[in-house]
């Protein structure tokens, strides 16, 4: 049991309410179970306290405990600690426990968000520093960006920013740079009213981090979305591209053009905007922690809706693009080189996929998750998780470091160093010699 002091505001007189408790009484005493401090209570009574700041709780309902007649406090095993917080649950909380399962389900699917979350810090941090670097790659090669280096720029852009803010998020969701909470340094203040009140010993243990402050948590959430749908904009864009060339017959096109920019950046903003005005407009009546929940709400579907509908278009063009290429491959090998068709429709679609993000379709391909079977959320939580974290570092390996021409490029220009080097070396030689 943590160690919980208590002390009186102020001196009180005869009239004081736990004042007329009597030493023939039972009662309760002051009780803190690391959520809540609860006041001195007759046995046989229910306290009733505000809902502590906790994800998944609304503020501004109220929390009760119960003192039993032997005059000890009513003890409930959960998730939140000894006390039932059942009535401060947002009805977002109340559905996703209710498809969780039972209490031990539960505990292994919380086990499985833990580790997956912090794979996803890993592919997330990896990935954006390959994006980066690849970044860094195409704008030192300006003479090689035409139209299909501009979209792969624009889409690591996008990637590069929903990676960061995944990052920042679940570091702060996981605590795993903070101070951690000393939960025995603990004084629960108690009036003469009975009211009693929460004060921390040593107000550094106690950082809550983004996900606790207004505002900032809830504008994170904000551009995560809006850069997440601006990446399957740009993969749509990337889908289009291929499209286009396959249709054409034609290896490069080069027009870029307004509508790829409006699509990828305008489009997304909108969207995300007119999501944001209807999510302020539900969150207005609730005082839910940092929106917890909101992509469980319908109108998340004005986001979502038409990420799945970009899936499905991207799946479709690279079937298209697979079928022309085998036709193209298949006019050039006989068919007794069957394996060498086989093998090289597999090294393009294995390129394909990342770029044109049907990674993603493991996130949607079994509908509600958290309500399956551990071993079957296990499954869909790992694989779907490392391969969305580790989508940056892919495109990059594919379209930045493995790229011929980039690597043309940086031969071209090792080349031009060494022969300014030579020739210099030269000149010195000729200049000493003389």
């Amino acid at each position: 049991m943590n160690r919980m002091t208590t002390n009186i505001l102020t001196s009180c007189d005869s009239n004081s309410s736990y004042t007329l408790i009597t030493s023939n009484d039972k009662f309760c005493n002051w009780f803190y179970d690391e959520k809540t401090c609860w006041p001195i209570a007759k046995a046989n009574t229910n306290v009733s306290q505000p809902c502590p700041k906790v994800q998944g709780f609304d503020k501004m309902k109220m929390a009760y405990k119960y003192c039993t007649e032997n005059g000890s406090w009513e003890n409930v095993t959960n998730f939140f600690g000894p006390t039932d917080y059942s009535s401060c649950y947002t009805p977002e909380l109340t559905e996703m426990l209710e498809k969780l399962g039972s209490d031990y389900d539960t505990k292994r699917k919380l086990d499985i968000a833990l580790n997956t979350g912090v794979i996803e810090v890993v592919g997330c941090l990896v990935s954006i520093i390959s994006l980066i670097i690849s970044l860094c790659i195409f704008i030192r090669h300006k003479g090689i960006l035409e139209q299909r280096f501009k979209i792969h720029m624009n889409l690591f852009v996008a990637l590069s920013l929903q990676m960061f803010i995944k990052l920042i998020l679940n570091i702060d969701k996981l605590d795993l740079f903070k101070t951690k909470k000393d939960l025995s340094n603990v004084t629960c203040l108690v009036d003469c009213n009975n009211q009693i009140r929460l004060v921390k010993d040593d107000d550094d243990n106690w950082f809550f981090g983004i996900m606790y402050t207004p505002i900032i948590c809830e504008g994170s959430q904000v551009i995560l979305e809006w850069s997440k749908t601006a990446s399957f904009m740009w993969m749509y864009n990337e889908g289009v591209y291929l499209y286009r060339i396959i249709k054409s017959r034609v290896l490069r096109i080069n027009s870029i053009n307004f509508r790829m920019y409006l699509f990828g950046w305008g489009l997304p903003a909108l969207m995300t905007s007119v999501w944001l005005l209807v999510t302020m407009v539900y969150y207005k009546k609730s005082s839910s922690v940092c929106w917890w929940g909101y992509s469980l709400l319908p109108f998340f579907w004005i986001l979502e809706g038409p990420r799945m509908i970009i899936l499905v278009v991207n799946l479709i063009i690279l079937i298209i693009v697979l079928r022309e290429l085998l036709k193209k491959i298949k006019s050039k090998l006989s068919p007794s080189n069957e394996l060498d068709i086989i093998r090289k429709v597999s090294k393009a679609a294995i390129a394909l996929v990342p770029l044109l993000g049907i990674t993603n379709f493991i996130l949607v391909i079994i509908p509600e998750p958290h309500s399956k079977s551990p071993e079957l959320f296990a499954f869909w939580s790992y694989s779907a998780h490392i391969l969305h974290s580790f989508q940056g570092l892919m495109v990059s390996i594919l379209y930045c470091f493995m790229n011929k021409e980039i690597k043309k490029s940086f031969d071209k220009r090792m080349m031009l160093q060494k022969s300014r080097r030579d020739f210099e070396m030269e000149m010195t030689y000729n200049l000493f010699k003389t």
